[in-house]
């Protein structure tokens, strides 16, 4: 019952910063009880309790899990807003939110109640837009506000549906006592086109990304906690209602196709952002995608190591996004002259190696003539990339080392993150392999062999073909024109 515990020390955080506005208290100590919670955390995931069932709560290992990950995001944030927010007058308002936040989420990756759970999300969802909107007199904020209270809140709509659906359907609302072999086929039908486009909002996956575009002016803090935290909800929703989707089949091929052509579309906007936020924010689009598209191919494990490591990855991004103005330029990586050969057989290589290091960890998720051959190829494209970044300036062998050492480390950790969660979340099955998978991974791997060489193109062709392809995905990654500030005096305050 620590997770009771953990929430209690969270609330009396909240009433910390509430109590401490006419007594002029410090703010020092909420930063010190989530810290405390997540400690907790740790003890609860170690200890391992028994599994409670038929509760509002589910206490059990993956709630564990997810609790300790939501509770350590938030200790940091939280850490790093007393230097950031210094001075704000709104900076206690801002700390007491993300710690209403914090709880909201925990409640949420834990819930066993169908109606808890909309209900947690939909708090969360509300919290967020109101830290989003900081100073009521920010207009171009308080409208990115107010699209992720009308966009998030509809994915709460929609979760709210299926709760109702499974209610009428079989006369419970917990998750546990969900019957999916009683469920009438109108009402399985129903439920996962709900729960599809729930995720889908939630996780700003296209077409339904506009939100997360558009928040890109939220305070430093809140956008590491958004994109680390709640942007991830789409893949927690997937999750709890994961018994509905082999249901209805077409689910899984609809979470491949648009979290695929999420994938393709967040990294093509990524590269031709002018500042760093926003860079950031359509990255986390594509990573999205590769999260979804995950989930789509049966093989949950892997979306939720993902999940995990992209959110801690990219929330120590956004915290530092300040570093990034004095950073060196960042090239794209491209291979020319006559090492680009030997670069490329090294890469792949360690690439290779790479993904036989994840199969020696990963290997009981599905066969190889299932769709868990192509996370083999992300995983070794990834490795490969990685480690050609690292050839592209010196070839020497200290280099080499680096590169190899660099890649097979990561291939390591994350084939046993995934080995580690298959065994927490005992529910993944591979999906058969099917033309429509090997056209998408066609074409993620046309397109990355084509950046990479893309000196050996034709010229004229390739500069028509790039411009066309610049302009056109600068363009689609614009925010919504009233959640953009145009002159610098719209932010004085």
């Amino acid at each position: 019952m620590l997770t009771y515990l953990i929430l209690g020390i969270i609330a009396f955080a909240w009433l910390d910063l509430s109590l401490g506005r006419a007594s002029k208290w410090p703010i020092w100590p909420a930063p010190m009880l989530m810290g405390l919670a997540f400690l907790m955390s740790i003890v609860q995931w170690i200890m391992a309790p028994e599994p409670v069932a038929n509760t509002l709560l589910s206490l059990s290992t993956e709630g564990y899990v997810l609790t300790a990950l939501v509770s350590f995001i938030s200790w940091i944030v939280l850490t790093y807003s007393l230097r950031h927010l210094a001075g704000n007058r709104n900076q206690r308002r801002t700390l007491q939110n993300l710690v209403a936040i914090t709880f909201s989420l925990i409640v949420f990756v834990t819930a066993n109640h169908t109606l808890v759970l909309a209900g947690s999300l939909l708090l969360s969802n509300v919290l967020l837009g109101r830290l989003v909107q900081h100073q009521g007199v920010w207009k171009a904020a308080g409208h990115s506000g107010k699209m992720i209270v009308g966009y998030l809140g509809a994915a709460t709509l929609l979760l709210s549906g299926v709760a109702i659906l499974l209610y009428v359907d079989q006369g419970t609302w917990l998750l546990s006592e969900l019957n999916v072999a009683a469920l009438g086929a109108h009402t399985i039908s129903i439920a996962v086109a709900l729960v599809v486009f729930a995720a889908l909002l939630q996780s700003a996956n296209w077409p339904l990304h506009g939100w997360l575009i558009a928040s890109a002016n939220a305070p430093t803090p809140v956008s590491a906690f958004m994109h680390a935290g709640l942007v991830n909800g789409g893949g927690i929703i997937l999750y709890k209602f994961f018994p509905l989707l082999p249901l209805a089949t077409w689910s899984f091929d609809m979470l491949f196709i648009l979290g695929g052509l999420t994938a393709l579309l967040g990294t093509a906007w990524m590269l031709v952002q002018p500042d760093i936020k926003r860079t950031l924010t359509c990255s986390t689009v594509g990573q999205m995608g590769f999260m979804i598209m995950q989930c789509g191919l049966g093989l949950f494990p892997a979306a939720m190591a993902h999940m995990i490591w992209h959110g801690l990855f990219k929330a120590s991004l956004f915290l530092g996004a300040g570093g990034a103005i004095k950073a060196p330029t960042n090239q794209s990586l491209r291979l020319t002259g006559s090492m680009a050969l030997p670069t490329l057989s090294a890469g792949l290589l360690i690439g290779a190696a790479g993904a036989w290091i994840f199969v020696q960890f990963t290997g009981a998720i599905g066969p190889l003539d299932s769709t868990y051959s192509l996370l083999l190829i992300f995983c070794g494209i990834t490795i490969a990339h990685t480690a050609m970044s690292l050839l592209r300036d010196s070839r020497s062998l200290g280099k080499l080392t680096l590169a190899a050492v660099v890649g097979l480390g990561g291939a390591t950790l994350y084939g046993a993150s995934v080995a580690w969660l298959e065994q927490a979340f005992p529910f993944s099955s591979a999906q058969p392999l099917q033309p429509l998978h090997l056209v998408v991974v066609f074409v993620f791997v046309g397109a990355w062999l084509a950046s990479l060489f893309r000196p050996y193109l034709p010229d004229e062709q390739v500069q028509k073909w790039l411009s066309t392809l610049y302009t056109w995905a600068f363009r689609l990654s614009q925010p919504v024109r009233r959640s953009v500030t145009l002159r610098r005096e719209t932010y004085r305050w």
